[in-house]
């Protein structure tokens, strides 16, 4: 069955009159006439009541008005949310976060999204490491990656968001809490709380450095994973970390912030594949590029 024999019935139904219906549709009457007839004939009912001037529905007319009624417009939505797909307006983006970047740019970036594409929801994985996150848009279960550079992979764009530095997360109290002039060398002797060097994080990396510019390798204590572990065993007084400025908004107590004027910085970004036409994921970093200017 054509759609546009549809669209007559419900124009002839909605005035009760060809002529006036074949107005509405642009079009003649006797052609317009031969369509009802043509769709009475594939339905096998008879849908009018043709008096001399008016025409009036049967009781099968009336079904096959609210059920046609109801299926162009859900034709007409389907249509329309396929176009919005296509023009990357609706959809579901898949996005990779690393530790630190959950407390403080997520929030940023996820309000961006909502107010600039209301229509495109989040599936977001939280506490990814660079590695994890590079694998993962490699092997397509990620569009969009919020990561630490250097990517270890080819095949990866990437767009810096914010640079910020190391700070230092220690115990409130503890004797260089409050001290003055406080240095990356003045831990030296400190246990510390850090990321398992096995994942590759490029946090711990930029640690390592940071240390060994002040003289000394850190005394790894506890090994974790993920940043709010680092910044409850900081509170929980098992030793100090040297961490991205972001986790500042782990504010849990027990734990004083630091700024130190000899730490590295390191690089927050964006990440996907170079090939990746998808209109959605284009919309996404123009929305992105316009609120982290």
């Amino acid at each position: 069955m054509e759609l546009r024999l549809l669209r007559y019935f419900l124009a002839v139904a909605e005035t009760e009159h060809f002529g006036r219906a074949a107005e509405q549709l642009h079009m003649a009457a006797p052609p317009l006439s031969r369509a009802i007839r043509q769709l009475e004939a594939e339905v096998g009912a008879q849908l009018f009541v043709r008096g001399t001037r008016n025409v009036r529905l049967t009781e099968a007319g009336r079904v096959l008005q609210r059920e046609a009624t109801l299926a162009l417009s859900g034709i007409e939505d389907t249509v329309d949310r396929v176009r919005r797909i296509g023009a990357g307006k609706v959809g579901v983006l898949r996005l990779g976060v690393t530790g630190s970047a959950s407390y403080g740019v997520l929030p940023r970036l996820a309000r961006s999204i909502k107010t600039r594409l209301p229509g495109v929801g989040l599936r977001i994985e939280t506490e990814m490491l660079t590695p994890a996150q590079a694998d993962a848009l490699r092997n397509n279960r990620l569009d969009l990656g919020v990561l630490r550079t250097p990517l270890p992979e080819n095949g990866l764009a990437s767009r810096t968001l914010v640079q910020e530095p190391l700070v230092l997360a220690i115990p409130t109290a503890h004797p260089l809490a409050q001290r003055d002039g406080l240095t990356v060398a003045d831990l030296a002797a400190e246990p510390f709380v850090t990321y398992d060097p096995a994942a590759g994080s490029v946090v711990d990396a930029a640690v390592v450095r940071t240390c060994a510019a002040a003289g000394f390798t850190p005394h790894r204590e506890h090994l974790v994973n993920e940043t709010a572990t680092v910044i409850a065993l900081v509170a929980a007084g098992l030793g100090v970390a040297l961490v991205p400025a972001s986790a500042h908004a782990l504010s849990l107590q027990g734990v004083t912030y630091r700024d130190l004027p000899d730490t590295e910085s390191v690089t927050l970004a964006l990440a996907w594949r170079h090939d990746d036409d998808s209109p959605l994921l284009a919309n996404v970093l123009r929305a992105l590029a316009a609120d982290f200017e």
